[in-house]
């Protein structure tokens, strides 16, 4: 690692430290300003490291710097989620950073021949879970369904290609893309039934762990992919 690379991590553990902080101290203006920072930091540590194996790494670089601009972005507007516009921004980015994830892992389909019977059993398995949250979050109107229809379909679908790579390849990539897009489809089912039905006090905290876990696993994957 590089000395800036040294920097770069020294300050995001130092910024998740000021976010454990502020919690308790209930800083509200820190805690807000960190939780901004986390995600550029950790962006910015994995995009050095994917400069290392330049011009291999160049479509994934250009890939992950979008995707983590949208997800700061959303973490941005949603840390003021009180104010409606900046609430739908923020999710509007939210569903573009995994398309540009999509846009990444979307090759398997090339490189693997996926049977039928796959196809059909995941898709039973996603409407399943579909099917259960919406019974979980109870009766709620039509655009809270349609909502997390189009979200949970996306995330399942860059979930989906994880599943290939994992089942078809079983590579240390494979596994650590597995299962941050496993955290970010549990995190769109979880907000969604959290939303409508359970309102859990920590549910924000919950999210942004699961939110920022899932990103640093998805990033970390492409570095193990082009080594």
């Amino acid at each position: 690692m590089t000395i800036a690379d040294w920097i770069l991590l020294a300050l995001f553990i130092i910024n998740y430290g000021l976010i454990i902080f502020a919690n308790l101290k209930k800083l509200i203006i820190l805690q807000k300003t960190c939780v901004c920072l986390t995600l550029p930091l950790a962006g910015t540590i994995i995009i050095l490291r994917l400069t290392n194996y330049l011009p291999d790494s160049f479509h994934i670089i250009i890939v992950s710097v979008a995707a983590f601009i949208l997800i700061s972005i959303s973490t941005a507007f949603l840390a003021f989620e009180k104010i409606r516009s900046l609430r739908i921004l923020g999710k509007i980015a939210s569903l573009g950073n995994i398309v540009c994830w999509i846009t990444l892992y979307n090759s398997i389909f090339k490189i693997h021949s996926v049977p039928a019977w796959f196809y059909i059993l995941a898709s039973g398995i996603y409407a399943a879970i579909i099917i259960t949250s919406c019974i979980f979050s109870g009766k709620q109107e039509i655009k809270f369904y349609f909502a997390f229809a189009i979200s949970f379909l996306l995330v399942t679908h860059l979930h989906f290609c994880s599943l290939i790579f994992l089942c078809w390849e079983r590579t240390a990539n494979s596994i650590m893309l597995f299962a941050g897009t496993t955290l970010y489809a549990f995190l769109v089912s979880f907000h969604f039934i959290n939303t409508t039905k359970l309102n859990i006090k920590h549910a924000g905290k919950i999210r942004y762990s699961l939110l920022v876990a899932s990103q640093i696993l998805i990033a970390c994957s492409n570095i193990l992919m082009i080594r």
